[in-house]
């Protein structure tokens, strides 16, 4: 894929966050596994650009958690411990419910209608087995209720976690029941129609408090998931 190439899949973002997107979509996709080397040059030779944007996008990943880079091991897929995801979780409740709170008074009915038809989306594609589309249908229902909040901070912070969050979900969400957690965004949904802004609080938080208690007696049941020196270790 050239450059013309990433520019059209991707539009007009800087080319080092179109790699960190390819890269974050084969992560979620399974084509690079957690353990498996992200190889710079051969990236680079494959997309057919130069290694600068490909090593800045590397960075950035490594700074959220998604990969590890070594001197001379170069980058891997990491899987995070399951308290790191719950830590993650436990954060956004206070994340989310603040900017669902902050919401309420500036959702248009535009903004209702989308994250309407991302809820049926993500009960669609939970039906289908398709768990990224699951989560990419997750990450954007609670991306619209941030960018309502007019919060920047919130805004800022949300884009530093939600990466982080998506990729290792979407591992784990092929061997847990998520059904009940999907149809909390109903909840959510609901009391940001009714202009409820105590009740979206609750309900946002809730929520991510829900998907953090499924995240640890997930990892309690099946043993736990760490992370040693960058490389996945399933105990």
């Amino acid at each position: 894929m050239a450059e013309n190439g990433l520019a059209a899949e991707f539009g007009g973002d800087l080319l080092s966050d179109k790699v960190k997107r390819l890269v974050l979509d084969r992560i979620i996709h399974g084509h690079y596994k957690p353990g498996e080397r992200v190889v710079e040059f051969q990236l680079s030779k494959e997309l057919g650009i130069s290694q600068s944007p490909v090593r800045d996008a590397l960075r950035e990943l490594a700074a959220i958690g998604v990969i590890t880079m070594h001197a001379r091991r170069g980058a891997r897929v990491r899987m995070p411990s399951a308290k790191e995801l719950a830590d993650v979780s436990q954060v956004r409740a206070e994340i989310d419910g603040l900017a669902a709170r902050l919401a309420v008074a500036r959702m248009s009915p535009a903004s209702l209608s989308s994250l309407r038809e991302l809820v049926d989306d993500m009960l669609d594609k939970l039906a289908d087995g398709d768990f990224p589309a699951v989560t990419d249908a997750d990450v954007r229902f609670h991306e619209i209720i941030v960018q309502a909040s007019g919060n920047r901070a919130l805004e800022q912070t949300f884009s530093q976690l939600a990466p982080f969050a998506r990729t290792f979900l979407t591992l784990t969400l092929p061997d847990v029941d998520v059904r009940e957690i999907v149809l909390e965004h109903q909840g959510i949904l609901e009391a940001l129609t009714a202009g409820d802004a105590d009740g979206a609080a609750e309900a946002a938080r809730r929520h991510q408090l829900n998907v953090r208690s499924l995240m640890l007696d997930h990892a309690s049941a099946t043993g736990g998931v760490d992370s040693v020196d960058g490389a996945a270790q399933v105990s």
